[in-house]
């Protein structure tokens, strides 16, 4: 067995791990970077970066078949879906270029590919990609493990070669029909993308609209552009088995009222995802952990205080933009003494955002969350459908909103649902407000740019000094 001894030790290279590991060599720290297998994490290789070139290719696609709403006539148009998969692994392998053992030694990070896992607190054992064995000790230790896809014990479904985010873009060929177990982000998001390309797509999901998180208006849009796209919805089912014969799958589902059978080439399941821990063994070390993930305290520690955990691995919500945040105040709480080290603010509302077509981002309580917090005359709702935004008009894109939720007489924003093109651009502008308590009313006063999407903020703005000072206004009259 090897030794070595490190000041820090990562394990996990996505994309809370590397903030954490690069961080720590530029401030001249010497750091040793485990990776089990992938590089730049699941965001890198399975998620983010791959699902959103495949979405933009199907865009394309999308975009040629409306040409002639923009007057556009296009003859002889010939389109590979095929070739759509091979762009997807090659923008991958150029951003891994960037993320992979050769990129980290040239920023001093030492890497070592393997699994770890504890033997006591302060020493990990890592198993490599030779098989050779390490023992590795530490005086400080970040958990980034990630999380991997949830596969529900559905009947005949581990015997079956199902796909996941994980191996979907191992596709050499877009399948003639394929089906989709799940409605939320992941699924809806390959879903559309799928059809687009050109596969006929069943979409299978438990519950009776899409996108459970948020909010029915978005929901149902989103179920009506995919109807009108000729995917086949099938909500409120559950997947009651799942067999696999002559390359062919065949899943019967079940709403309580009929039973229907569907029969594809692809099985795609996105029913969620769970952190990472079977590996690690925690309880060598004695840290805290439950089935949602690692649980950690306000400056991101475990149990054992000298131990962090960051990203997925500590819980929902699931997300790259989350985990970057927590990895850059967990660095800043390694790197400043006592006085100086960063908390992690809990209450932070982390927004979210689904890249279907329209797009979907949201932030902070719905207002059907709001109500229930509140109370109904407490808060008020300002709607601006985007057929009411000229950018959006002129664009063909007016199936689309902006709600924002607030406090009715102070406008202190509670949260926002954006449904249409840019809604995870235009999203910003509102999370800034929330997080420094900017009111809806002093957003009347910015000069919004002409024409943009932007312009339904200011509607929105407009809308309260329409409904609450021009209204008291006319009343003292």
């Amino acid at each position: 067995m090897k030794e070595k001894k490190y000041p820090f030790v990562v394990i996990g290279a996505g994309a809370g791990g590397l903030v954490v590991a690069i961080g720590l060599a530029k401030a001249k720290k010497k750091v040793l970077l485990i990776e089990k297998a992938h590089y730049g994490g699941d965001c890198t290789n399975f998620g983010c970066i791959p699902s959103k070139s495949l979405i933009a290719a199907a865009e394309y696609a999308h975009n040629i078949k409306l040409s002639s709403q923009m007057g556009i006539t296009l003859e002889n148009t010939q389109f590979n879906a095929d070739l759509a998969l091979e762009r997807v692994r090659n923008i991958v392998a150029s951003v891994k270029a960037h993320e992979d053992e050769e990129a980290l030694k040239k920023l001093h990070v030492d890497a070592l590919t393997g699994t770890a896992s504890f033997i006591d607190p302060h020493t990990l054992r890592v198993i490599d990609k030779e098989n050779t064995e390490w023992k590795i000790k530490s005086k400080n230790i970040i958990i980034a493990t990630g999380s991997s896809p949830y596969v529900p014990p559905i009947d005949g479904l581990k015997d079956t070669p199902y796909l996941t985010n994980e191996t979907v873009f191992h596709l050499k060929k877009i399948p003639k029909r394929m089906i989709v177990l799940g409605g939320g982000p992941i699924g809806t998001e390959l879903t559309q993308a799928f059809n687009r390309l050109g596969a006929e797509v069943f979409l299978v999901h438990k519950n009776k609209k899409l996108l459970a998180r948020e909010s029915e208006k978005a929901g149902k849009i989103l179920e009506e552009t995919f109807q009108k796209e000729g995917i086949k919805l099938f909500l409120d089912f559950q997947t009651q088995r799942v067999s696999f014969s002559n390359e062919v799958f065949q899943i019967e589902i079940n709403n309580g009222d009929r039973i229907e059978t569907i029969e594809a080439e692809a099985l795609l399941v996105s029913a969620g995802r769970h952190a990472n821990l079977n590996d690690l063994h925690l309880e060598n070390a004695n840290i805290y952990a439950h089935e949602k993930g690692i649980e950690v305290d306000k400056y991101g520690r475990t149990s054992q205080k000298h131990i962090f955990a960051i990203g997925d691995i500590a819980g929902p919500p699931f997300f790259t933009h989350l985990a970057e945040n927590r990895a850059r105040s967990v660095l800043t709480t390694l790197l400043l003494p006592g006085p100086l080290k960063k908390k992690i603010d809990l209450k932070q509302v982390v927004p979210r955002v689904t890249y279907t077509d329209p797009e979907i981002a949201s932030a902070g309580l719905l207002e059907e969350d709001a109500i229930q917090k509140y109370g109904s005359n407490k808060i008020a709702t300002y709607t601006v459908p985007f057929e009411e935004v000229d950018r959006a008009v002129t664009q063909n894109c007016q199936d689309g909103f902006i709600t924002i939720v607030t406090k009715k007489w102070s406008s202190k924003i509670l949260g926002v649902s954006i449904v249409g093109p840019r809604a995870g651009e235009m999203i910003g502008e509102i999370l800034l407000a929330i997080r420094e308590n900017i009111p809806l009313r002093k957003l009347i006063s910015l000069i919004h740019p002409y024409p943009t999407y932007l312009q339904a903020i200011r509607k929105a703005a407009d809308m309260w000094l329409t409904k609450t000072i021009f209204k008291n206004v006319t009343k003292q009259r």
